[in-house]
């Protein structure tokens, strides 16, 4: 495993714009339409493929045709420079991909979203009010709250404990605490574990994030998307999206209507604060349903 990271890590991909007037790093010769996409379809895992084929070439940086977008793979840390740091501006957008659209429900977050006017309204949002250390204080009691509730479930089991199931849990239950101002959207188990609900809901976060940024072939080739899920790639993310939203939208969709039927008066979680964003001219919400159920969503990728 060790070993796999670092050979991992050398290696930097960057997607080279169709149609550059520039040339290419050399790199293997690509198929028509599908370019090299049967090659590293056969070779896995694929950054074993890259870096061999770099060795074999002599190369520190490497073109592959990947449907109708130009890979480059960098070995050099003196290149890597260019695009890390003289070129970052150009490069440093994240990538329009399937399961990026899908799980921002259309880019409206933060972490998934390119370069642009809303990735800096919704950077400004998590970084004034969701992450500041105000807010950290803020949410300390409900963090520490759900830490004894750990404890004590570890305890009531009284033997053997899956350790990756409970911290699995504990993450899941704590941003639930933070977010929804409750750790569980079902009764529970009678030991302090998670119900049905928890578990479908925690399944759900870990298969998109399995699947986030992961190979999928409609992304190099466009019309296979509307044509057929060639690789179930978006079945799954869907599938495990309904998973999580099915539990979490119906519970926004309350509490925006407590706020504005006036049943709610005070501030009491991160729901309660992004509702009550409010714009510039301080008469209308900074932020719609839809984007703060996205954000929701992505923000169950982070850890307490």
């Amino acid at each position: 495993m060790l070993n796999s990271s670092s050979l991992a890590s050398r290696i930097f991909f960057v997607f080279w714009k169709k149609g550059s007037p520039h040339a290419l790093p050399p790199g293997p010769k690509p198929w028509p339409i599908v370019g090299n996409l049967p090659e590293l379809l056969r070779n896995k895992p694929t950054f074993r493929w890259i870096h061999k084929m770099m060795e074999d070439m002599g190369a520190e940086i490497l073109c592959i045709r990947l449907g109708n977008v130009h890979v480059i793979s960098v070995t050099s840390p003196e290149i890597a420079v260019e695009f890390l740091k003289k070129h970052d501006a150009v490069f440093s957008s994240r990538p329009i991909c399937l399961s990026a659209e899908l799980t921002s429900n259309g880019y409206l977050t933060t972490a998934l979203t390119p370069l642009g006017e809303h990735w800096k309204k919704m950077r400004r949002v998590l970084a004034t009010y969701v992450l500041s250390p105000m807010r950290h204080r803020w949410l300390a009691g409900k963090r520490a709250e759900e830490a004894d509730h750990l404890v004590r479930y570890v305890f009531n089991q009284g033997g053997l404990v899956n350790v990756r199931e409970a911290a699995q849990h504990y993450c899941g239950n704590v941003i639930r605490k933070m977010i929804f101002g409750k750790r569980f959207f079902g009764a529970g188990r009678e030991d302090g574990g998670p119900g049905v609900e928890e578990q479908e809901h925690v399944s759900g976060i870990f298969t998109i994030l399995g699947y986030l940024y992961s190979f999928c072939v409609s992304d190099y080739v466009p019309f296979l998307r509307w044509r057929m899920d060639l690789d179930g790639h978006e079945r799954i993310m869907r599938r495990a999206i309904q998973s999580v939203t099915k539990y979490q939208n119906p519970k926004i969709d309350e509490r925006i209507r407590q706020w504005n039927e006036g049943t709610r008066k005070e501030q009491e979680d991160l729901l309660d604060v992004l509702i009550m964003l409010k714009d510039k001219d301080g008469s209308s919400p900074l932020l719609s349903p839809d984007e703060i159920k996205a954000q929701i969503v992505v923000s169950f990728f982070l850890t307490p």
